[in-house]
Order: structure tokens, then C-alpha cells, then sequence
């Protein structure tokens, strides 16, 4: 039985990421970009106008005022879309022009409509103008060559019209795994169907799946699984990236994972984990495949999947912060908890001016998933001697830090 570091660090040696494809941008969210995003274009491309109004010289207006206005005809109109090439301009003459429409070289200002008094041939202006108000020059927003991201960095909501403006329609990112859930045991039925005698509905798919889903391309659920190697190893011979079993991998009779893991080809790395919830974790690999064989209670599940799968994930699918990263803690005098093992447990996480207080969730059996109701993260807690009946050591992450992209 080896640590839960030790699981950890096997883990991540043997996982790596699974090569780079090509996306399109509306998809990215969320995705690892497998290279620099640099502009391969000026944002904007050209001079244009930042409202609807009229493009002059700020130099013909050095002395108007309301007692000596100026009025100038009107040349042309320019719309947003339209090219400069038949625009004709004399000197001392304006051209009306709409938001985003291209101001000619001659002009170094816009006055909006507005700020004028105007009929179809002519202007009037009443005020001095201030040179380069309301345009916008070539490359104001970005610039070209300008690196917009860098590899290794997951896209957000908030990036993906930032791609569109530089006119790319697809991006390189790190490719994200197919997984296989696969929920064994003769008790289990599905959700919807009417419970029987000496069964219970399957929680655990549901549960992996949701927590899963921003760190895979897809996921896919086998029917539930008997206790029998034949229905075993008609999942354990998928051909997903992440294969993930539920139930079956501890030392009862009909605990039949690892014998059906390892007559698929399945290497078997390690098995059993000095941890609770959790103990009898599986970790199995198959060529660039990979095994969990989480454990059957429904918190077990919920803690291992948090602990152990979602970092695999994250660092298959690029992530460079894939690893949990507590932060130390104090418990709460009331929440103390004796374990032989590291307890990895749902809490609450409070701050307490410059100390952060853990309290465990009050449910203590593996079975009860609603131990995770209303709690923060998750709670470690080492197994340490308690010396001058001082608490035990404790450190915490908050769900977001696990959960969120």
C-alpha cells in the first residue's frame, strides 16, 4: 500500500498529454492552446471613425467659436464597408462618415453630428476641434505581431471574440480525452426505474461524469456493469483514452476488476492507497491508455475522482496547474477525526482573519455522498501523533480549485 504522494507522482509520470489539434474557436472554451497566439493583422486594420460625424482638419478651426462659426460643404459620404478609392475631396471640404467607415489620409479628426448644424450640401461648426478626436488609427486595439497568448494557456469565454478579430477561424490546442465510465456491482440500477428490493440506484456515473466534463472531449457510460468478468471485460476493452470503473476493486469475493483489468491487457501500476475514503484505488495502463478502478462507496468515488482523476486529466489535457495544491489549515477543536490513515475528507472552509479553520462534514461513513452538501473543499489531514494534545495538522482546497477549468 504506498501514500497518497506517491500515488499522486505515479500517476502524473505516467500520463502525458495526447497530442495537439486543431479547433475551432467557438469549441475552444476551456481548451490548452499548444502554441502562441500572435496578430497577424493591425485591430483595427485601417483609420476609421469611432462615431457618426463628420472628417476634417482640426487646424481649419482654430479660431470658430459660436460668434464665428464655419461652415464647410459637405464632398462625399462614407459608410462602414466602403472603400476610399472613388472618394473625391477638394480642399476645405468634409465627408460625412458612420461608425467604422475609413477616414481618408487628408482628414485627422471626426466631429460628430451633433456638435454641428448640417443640411445635405453643407456644415456648420461652432467650437474648436481637438486633433485625433474620435479615430481610431491602425493597430489601436492590437498590433500585428503582437503576442495575444501564450502556449499553455487556457482559453476563456471572454478570449474567443478576441480570435475572431484577428480573423482566425481555428486554433492548436492539446487534445482533450475520450473517457469510458463504467459503474459495476449486481445492486445498482439506474435512476427512473421504480427501486427494489436490495438495490440502489447508481449514483457514482453521474457523479464522474459531472465532475469530468470540463476535462474531456467526451464521455461515454457503459450499461451498468454485473459482477461477472465477462460483462467486465466487455468495458475494460474500450478503446477511450480514460477508462473509469466504479465498485469491484476490493477484496470481496465478487471484487472483480483487477483479474479482468489484467486478463485485457491491462498492466496493473498500483493498488491500494494509504487514504480515507478511498483505500482501494486502481490504477492500471494499456500502451497510452489509462485504468482508474475507483472504489464503490459514493463519497469514495467523489473524493478519488477529485483527487486522483481530475489532475490526470488536467495534465492530459495541457494544463501546466494540474496538481492539488493545499494550503495549510487549522482544525476546528471540535472536528478532530483519529484515522490511520491520511483522511481526505469534504469540509468547510473558513477565514478566520490570517488563519483558514477547516471543519469536517459531519457524516462520517464512505457511503454518505451527501457529506458533500454545503461544504467548501476538501480537508487533509496527515496522520501525526499528537503531541501536547495539539491537533493534527491539516491543509484544504476549495472545490473551485479542483472543479473549475
Amino acid at each position: 500500500m504506498i501514500s497518497y504522494e506517491e500515488a499522486s507522482q505515479i500517476i502524473f509520470d505516467t500520463i502525458t498529454d495526447l497530442g495537439t489539434v486543431s479547433c475551432p474557436i467557438e469549441d475552444a472554451i476551456g481548451k490548452v492552446l499548444s502554441s502562441d497566439i500572435v496578430s497577424p493583422i493591425d485591430v483595427s486594420p485601417f483609420r476609421n471613425s469611432a462615431m457618426d460625424g463628420f472628417a476634417v482638419r482640426a487646424e481649419w478651426f482654430d479660431e470658430c467659436s459660436e460668434q464665428k462659426p464655419i461652415t464647410i460643404p459637405i464632398a462625399d459620404v462614407v459608410f462602414a464597408g466602403d472603400t476610399l478609392k472613388q472618394t473625391q475631396v477638394s480642399d476645405r471640404q468634409v465627408i460625412k462618415v458612420m461608425t467604422g467607415a475609413p477616414v481618408p489620409q487628408v482628414f485627422d479628426s471626426v466631429v460628430p453630428f451633433e456638435h454641428t448644424t448640417y443640411d445635405e450640401h453643407t456644415v456648420t461648426f461652432t467650437k474648436p476641434v481637438v486633433t485625433g478626436q474620435n479615430l481610431r488609427q491602425p493597430g489601436e486595439d492590437i498590433t500585428r505581431n503582437q503576442q495575444l497568448f501564450p502556449k499553455g494557456y487556457r482559453l476563456r469565454q471572454l478570449d474567443i471574440g478576441i480570435l475572431a478579430s484577428i480573423g482566425l477561424r481555428e486554433v492548436m490546442v492539446y487534445r482533450q480525452p475520450e473517457v469510458l465510465i463504467a459503474s459495476t456491482g449486481d445492486e445498482l440500477i439506474e435512476p427512473g426505474t421504480p427501486l427494489t428490493d436490495a438495490h440502489i440506484y447508481n449514483s457514482n456515473t453521474y457523479t464522474i461524469a459531472a465532475m469530468i466534463q470540463p476535462f474531456c472531449h467526451t464521455w461515454k457510460r457503459t450499461p451498468l456493469v454485473t459482477d461477472d468478468t465477462r460483462a467486465l471485460h466487455t468495458a475494460l476493452k474500450s478503446d477511450a483514452d480514460v477508462v473509469i470503473t466504479t465498485g469491484g476493486v476490493s477484496a470481496g469475493e465478487r471484487d472483480l476488476v483487477l483479474e479482468a483489468a489484467e486478463s485485457c491487457g491491462w498492466e496493473h501500476v498500483f493498488h491500494k492507497i494509504r487514504i480515507k475514503p478511498g483505500k482501494p484505488v486502481l490504477f492500471a495502463r494499456r500502451d497510452k491508455q489509462v485504468l482508474f478502478g475507483l472504489p464503490g462507496n459514493p463519497l469514495s468515488t467523489a473524493v478519488t475522482c477529485a483527487v486522483f482523476v481530475i489532475p490526470a486529466l488536467k495534465k492530459m489535457c495541457g494544463y501546466h496547474d494540474y496538481t492539488i495544491q493545499p494550503v495549510p489549515a487549522k482544525l476546528a477543536p471540535d472536528s478532530i477525526r483519529k484515522s490511520g490513515r491520511m483522511l481526505i475528507w469534504p469540509g468547510m472552509i473558513q477565514q478566520n482573519g490570517n488563519e483558514i479553520i477547516a471543519t469536517f462534514a459531519n457524516k462520517k461513513s464512505s457511503a454518505a455522498l451527501s457529506a458533500l452538501t454545503g461544504t467548501d473543499g476538501l480537508i487533509f489531514q496527515t496522520v501525526v501523533e499528537n503531541i501536547n494534545g495539539e491537533p493534527p495538522q491539516v491543509a484544504v482546497v476549495r472545490w473551485e480549485q479542483i472543479l473549475n477549468r
